[in-house]
Order: C-alpha cells, then sequence, then structure tokens
C-alpha cells in the first residue's frame, strides 16, 4: 500500500464510496428543484436528524438557505437514470420540476418512486471545506412498504449506489447478518 500526502485537492477522492443518493426536494414559491447527494448522513435519532452536504456552486444550495425546508428521497436502483439526469444538469437550467413528484405535507417536493423520503425543516448550516452540511429535522417520514423488509430496512438489491464520477450500481440481493 502506497502513501502520500496531499496537496491540496486529491486527485481521487472516492475511497468511502458507494453511497446510497439522498434526492434533494427544495421548493421555493412555484419553483421546484430536486439534486442527488451522495454525502448524505442521519445524525440523531432523539431527536431525528439528517445532513446532506451541498457545494454553494449549486443550484439547489441557494434554494434551500431561503426555502429552509426540503425533502431526502431514496430511490431504487431502476431509476438510476432518472437520479443521473438529475445531477447532470442544472436547475439553472432545466425545469427539474417537470420530473414526477408531489408534494408532503409541509409543502417539500418529493420524487415519485422512492422507497423512504424525509420531509425537513432546516435547522443549521455548517461549512465545511467546500460544501456546507444542511441539517434537518425530520418532521415526516414517508414509506412505500412493498419495498421494505420487516424492520423497515430496503429489501436487499433494492437502493442505488453511487461509486462517483457517474458510475452506479446496486447492493447484492443477499444480505448477510454476523
Amino acid at each position: 500500500m502506497r502513501r502520500y500526502a496531499p496537496q491540496g485537492p486529491l486527485p481521487a477522492f472516492y475511497h468511502f464510496y458507494p453511497g446510497v443518493p439522498a434526492v434533494v426536494g427544495v421548493r421555493l414559491g412555484e419553483r421546484v428543484n430536486f439534486c442527488p447527494a451522495v454525502w448524505n448522513t442521519g445524525l440523531s435519532a432523539d431527536p431525528p436528524l439528517f445532513g446532506v452536504a451541498l457545494s454553494p456552486k449549486r443550484y439547489t444550495h441557494g434554494l434551500l438557505l431561503q426555502a429552509r425546508r426540503f425533502a431526502a428521497s431514496f430511490h431504487p436502483h431502476t431509476q438510476m437514470a432518472l437520479v443521473h439526469w438529475l445531477g447532470s444538469l442544472s436547475g439553472r437550467e432545466v425545469d427539474k420540476g417537470q420530473a414526477p413528484h408531489f408534494l408532503g405535507e409541509t409543502g417539500v417536493p418529493i420524487l415519485e418512486g422512492a422507497y423512504a423520503a424525509y420531509e425537513l425543516e432546516l435547522l443549521e448550516v455548517h461549512t465545511f471545506g467546500d460544501h456546507d452540511l444542511f441539517v434537518g429535522r425530520v418532521v415526516g417520514v414517508w414509506e412505500e412498504e412493498a419495498l421494505l423488509d420487516e424492520r423497515g430496512r430496503p429489501r436487499p438489491g433494492l437502493s442505488l449506489l453511487y461509486y462517483g464520477r457517474g458510475l452506479y450500481g446496486r447492493p447484492a440481493e443477499e444480505a448477510f447478518a454476523p
């Protein structure tokens, strides 16, 4: 194994991939936008907090700062083409609100076809390097029960995985417990 000390940005920063992208949905007035965020994480169970990291360069970043509410939805691998399309174009140039969606009880747009989605109220934003971490309090959870197991987890082989630089996949259809 070779070690090197990075000078500035790493040439390849994908060692922690694959990840499950959360499709962030934001609505500001009549404008709806979606952005896949593979840098996402649960932060607390009580209270339920979830975070997504977005670059200030992204159109969604500015909308979310103003809207103060957002959705995070999780999709099966069969929606790879749609999620890729949402991540390949800017909402500045394309109306992503044309993607099939519905509005949650708090008015946030949720992309259709998800196996689960959260409605979130923005609590805090923290800058870490070239991304901002948007911390949201989960105020609603949507689940497509037919796609989940008895514990509410996505069935093995269902989730869309992102490996970086436009490469997608799915997990093995077998799951093991130690």
